[in-house]
């Protein structure tokens, strides 16, 4: 049994998932941006790290929850966390791919 522990739907009414496939197309210039940074995703899952994006979307806001933080152990906010310097290097080469792709996509002048 699922239990709704939160709202389900914006305060205009649409649902708060945002759409990872070909009918958002802020996700198509997302996973071009992680392609042209030599980086690939896997399937979309729900994160306990990414909690403060259900303010975003209970705004109406599409909001996607990504780390960039490859082979490494799931640890954000436990005990002993960490991250190989390497690691995080590449996520900020990543994270510069990502947002100069969305901050310079055409339709976000539209929207």
């Amino acid at each position: 049994m699922i239990i709704e522990k939160g709202p389900l739907r914006d305060y205009m009414g649409r649902p708060l998932m945002t759409a990872t496939d070909d009918s958002n197309p802020w996700w198509s210039v997302f996973k071009q941006a992680i392609a042209a940074a030599g980086g690939k995703l896997a399937k979309p899952e729900i994160l306990r790290s990414t909690t403060d994006a259900r303010f975003m979307r209970q705004l109406g806001i599409p909001t996607f929850g990504f780390s960039p933080m490859t082979n490494t152990p799931v640890l954000s906010h436990d005990h002993n966390e960490f991250l190989k310097d390497t690691i995080f290097l590449k996520g900020i080469e990543v994270y510069e791919h990502i947002i100069h792709a969305l901050s310079s996509f055409e339709e976000a002048n539209s929207i």
